[in-house]
């Protein structure tokens, strides 16, 4: 079978011990590129997820894989807009969560808090990679460490049973956060022309 990635060709067998040397040569030919890997195209049908699968079911009949790529920056720029739009759609439902803890919880304010918490974290590792990507930058700057004490106190409130607690963490830490860092990302997206990566 046949592998393109960037501008390189080459000739793997049909057996099953290619795929593990396929990853590995993607891995060495994108190495200090700025490119990241994407997706396969299997003779011509698009693959983004369980790639071993799916070239283990199929392994004797590929005659092509095209190694689809993007680079770092656009998958940055492509992180921060989606970060962007999961801030600007959380923040309502973060207040209202808190309006509801103030109540007293229900089991849907429980199943949509635990959704915060994974929202939070997903938003840590966002905020991290975008401060490890731009360094210097006063923008974003430290809202890591800041992520991560928010959602110790959240943890710290949550074990002890404070629903009052929880609701003002909520109200006044949550949202205000969710709402400043929602600007410092499209601050970030307008005066670094990120935007321009996606053309």
């Amino acid at each position: 079978m046949r592998v393109k990635i960037l501008e390189h060709e080459f000739e793997l067998a049909n057996q099953l011990s290619a795929i593990e040397q396929l990853f590995t040569v993607i891995e060495e030919k994108l190495k200090d590129t700025g490119y990241a890997f994407t997706s396969l195209t299997i003779d011509g049908v698009k693959i983004e997820t369980d790639y071993v699968l799916y070239l283990t079911q199929r392994i004797n009949d590929i005659r092509e894989i095209e190694v689809g790529v993007t680079s770092f920056r656009a998958l940055l720029a492509e992180t921060m807009v989606s970060a962007g739009d999961y801030l600007e759609r959380a923040q309502p439902e973060v207040e209202k969560l808190s309006g509801e803890f103030y109540q007293g919880p229900t089991e849907e304010s429980w199943q949509k808090f635990a959704q915060l918490l994974e929202g939070l974290q997903w938003l840590l590792e966002v905020v991290t990679t975008i401060e490890s990507c731009q360094p210097g930058k006063q923008t974003i700057l430290g809202r890591g460490a800041e992520f991560g004490e928010k959602i110790q106190m959240l943890q710290d409130a949550l074990q002890n049973s404070d629903h009052v607690l929880l609701g003002d963490l909520l109200q006044y830490e949550i949202s205000p956060l969710f709402s400043t860092l929602e600007k410092e990302i499209k601050e970030l997206l307008n005066t670094e022309g990120y935007k321009d990566d996606f053309n």
